[in-house]
């Protein structure tokens, strides 16, 4: 029985090593995506993967923004968004401060 609990009371410290190590590489990715926030997305090559971390901004609509930008060509303002299906003036609003053209 005390070999049980030994056994059992070492699984417990490694579970608990490995999921320390599991929370600390989370720590790294949520950084990673605050320090992407916080720079300016170009409306003219950022990805969908990359427009998906805008505020309001899901799939299908990163998906919009990207036919839109292959069919008329680049974006010359951050208003030309509005031309976009789903994204309407308060979107740009609230885009306005996340995305820039070049």
């Amino acid at each position: 029985m005390k070999k049980f609990i030994t056994t059992l009371f070492f699984a417990g410290v490694l579970l608990a090593g490995f999921v320390g190590n599991v929370a600390a590489e989370a720590k790294v990715d949520k950084s990673s995506v605050s320090q992407m926030k916080s720079q300016k997305i170009n409306l003219n090559t950022a990805t969908a993967e990359q427009l998906v971390t805008l505020p309001g901004i899901g799939k299908k609509k990163a998906d919009a923004i990207i036919t839109y930008r292959n069919k008329s060509g680049k974006f010359t303002s951050v208003n030309d968004l509005t031309n976009v299906k789903g994204i309407g003036k308060k979107m740009v609003a609230k885009l306005a401060d996340h995305v820039q053209v070049k």
